[in-house]
């Protein structure tokens, strides 16, 4: 038991429902406790102990068997099951894979998909049980929102299926260990008062964030293609809004007209330059304007500041004097004035 120690699974082991020597007993626990199923039993004695703590929408469970089992609940319906063996090890079979459970590896059980499982006679397991309506509702509220901007479409949350095996033996996977351990710590021991409900709900949803942000998953594959999608959206409008400004940068143009040009509203054109440019449109249309001057003055074509101001769209000769001794650190006329560079 290296991920979790015995002290920190006491609590979880002190809430023991039920311990039978017999297998027709057994597999009607395992069935009222958990799923209907069928159970096919190997060699071993029958040895069987579940342990359980229900919060809101998650339940821990400690399970062993005592001797080689075939479980068979087809689907589970309305939870996902992550098995973690703390001894021993164990087969799955889902979704036409199959992989070995054991200490460093486990597994996250879909809800939707056939399962096949096999539990080893030295396998005992921490089990995580997570209602899936739960876990829609923190996917929903954490991948679903509309990409600022506007662009894209709100995913729809569905099936969601976690990438097998469960690695418990890496960054990821320890810190989730730890979690899960922290988890069964807020377990109240006999005589003491519980932690407020509303408090470990948040710690739940936690929990379920975490394994839906760090490990892979069908609802995070959906999410980031369309936030790729939504991306690539974005720059074609950012662009298109930059090739408007830039063509027109002799005449006067309102944020309507940009926002129009690039097919955006006027707040969506706005979020677009603060995400890519960290600037408003109009910051970068002066900043667009600034440069084409400076690049005119620098070629000593016989053009007067004046002249070049104006061509640039900017009326007001002191302001451009001041904005472009701000973006270049020296005024108009001393650009037009130096050497011309080749």
């Amino acid at each position: 038991m290296d991920a979790w120690s015995s002290q920190q699974l006491s609590t979880l082991y002190g809430r023991e429902i039920f311990r039978s020597r017999e297998a027709d007993e057994t597999h009607a626990l395992v069935t009222h406790e958990l799923k209907a199923h069928r159970s096919t039993w190997g060699r071993g004695n029958v040895d069987a102990v579940f342990c359980r703590a229900e919060l809101s929408a998650l339940s821990l469970c400690i399970l062993r068997y005592g001797c080689d089992v075939d479980i068979e609940p087809d689907t589970l319906g309305n939870f996902v099951l992550v098995q973690m063996p703390l001894r021993g090890h164990a087969e799955v079979h889902t979704g036409g894979q199959t992989v070995q459970i054991h200490p460093g590896q486990g597994a996250v059980v879909s809800a939707h998909k056939p399962v096949r499982l096999r539990w080893h006679a030295d396998c005992e397991q921490l089990m995580l049980k997570i209602d899936l309506a739960r876990l829609q509702d923190v996917a929903r509220r954490t991948f679903a929102a509309r990409p600022a901007g506007g662009a894209g479409a709100a995913a729809e949350i569905g099936e969601i299926d976690f990438e097998l095996p469960l690695r418990l033996d890496d960054a990821a996977g320890t810190q989730w260990c730890r979690m899960v351990a922290g988890l069964a710590s807020l377990l109240p021991a006999d005589g003491h008062e519980p932690y407020d409900p509303r408090w470990l709900a948040h710690y739940e949803d936690n929990l379920m964030l975490y394994l839906l942000c760090h490990r892979p998953n069908s609802v995070r594959r959906q999410h980031d293609a369309l936030r790729l999608g939504s991306e690539a959206a974005s720059m074609r409008q950012l662009r298109l809004a930059e090739e408007f400004m830039r063509s027109r940068l002799d005449a006067p143009l309102s944020l309507e007209e940009v926002a129009e040009a690039a097919g955006v509203s006027r707040r969506a054109l706005g979020l677009l330059f603060r995400r890519y440019r960290d600037l408003s449109p109009m910051e970068v249309l002066r900043n667009m304007r600034l440069d084409a001057a400076h690049a005119q003055l620098a070629r000593h074509d016989g053009a007067s500041v004046t002249e070049v101001a104006f061509s640039c769209g900017f009326s007001h000769l002191s302001r451009f004097a001041a904005c472009y001794r701000e973006r270049f650190g020296r005024l108009p006329r001393e650009t037009s004035r130096e050497p011309a560079r080749h």
